[in-house]
């Protein structure tokens, strides 16, 4: 792969994808591309059983689109937005746990990246996460008008979005917009050890269930029903399935592969 901001490494099965196009990782053509690349690499099978989305800007995860990009709007610009949509998309169908660890500032297309991973976890006293488009004139253009409030409610998400707020890490944690918070000098590999143990569970299942629920949400009650009994048919036959069936009677820790 040839990558222009983002860097992607292999620790035990975790990929671990970093952005690093400072001074605050906005999002851009090259980012975009990166992601892309990076993303297809993972729907393959066997690559990793986990992800791990981080930065390395000191102060922000991603403060998302370039404000200065955007003083001109032409067609070249607007035509990146449905691949940008694509890609967000590709990153919350991934079947395999994906883990956001936030240091810093995760604002407009930075938190909607967040937002598109499994698990957020952030540095406390870090920085603030929001939307605040609506500060500009503007507003969330990459999926946090409809996974906000998915993920902290309609009343919470309104109020954020349109009085454009960045809160706290604690603000945050107390709605449900991250899972939890860690100290800013260990935030990276209690991140990282919690995608660790989430790799080592029956990922395949793990994909079907991301599924199950994605489906749901977005085509409603019946075709999430459906999708998972078409899972469920798929799943039973796994590897996996068989491992942990075999070992829940055996009485042994089992050891899933992600196969299947």
């Amino acid at each position: 792969m040839d990558l222009s901001v983002l860097t992607l490494d292999f620790v035990d099965d975790v990929a671990v994808v970093t952005m690093n196009n400072p001074p605050v990782n906005a999002l851009g053509p090259e980012s975009l591309a990166d992601f892309e690349q990076i993303l297809q690499r993972l729907q393959m099978p066997g690559v990793a059983r986990a992800l791990l989305l981080t930065s390395a800007c000191p102060g922000f995860f991603s403060a998302g689109d370039d404000v200065k990009g955007l003083k001109d709007i032409d067609d070249s610009l607007l035509a990146l937005h449905p691949r940008g949509l694509a890609m967000i998309d590709t990153l919350e169908a991934l079947p395999l746990p994906t883990v956001a660890g936030i240091d810093g500032h995760a604002l407009g297309g930075g938190l909607e990246l967040a937002l598109a991973c499994d698990f957020r976890f952030m540095a406390a006293d870090s920085g603030t996460i929001g939307l605040p488009e609506v500060r500009l004139g503007m507003i969330p253009a990459f999926g946090g008008t409809q996974r906000l409030p998915q993920v902290v409610g309609k009343a919470k998400a309104i109020e954020m979005m349109l009085k454009g707020l960045a809160i706290s890490a604690e603000q945050a944690a107390e709605i449900g917009l991250v899972n939890g918070i860690f100290p800013k000098d260990s935030l990276y590999e209690q991140s990282l050890d919690y995608a660790k143990r989430l790799a080592r569970q029956a990922t395949a299942a793990i994909g079907r269930i991301k599924s199950c629920v994605n489906v749901g949400l977005r085509e409603g009650f019946a075709r999430g029903m459906a999708e998972e009994a078409r899972a469920f048919r798929a799943n039973i036959v796994s590897d996996d399935a068989k491992e942990g069936v075999e070992a829940f009677l055996a009485a042994r820790k089992p050891v899933f592969t992600g196969r299947g």
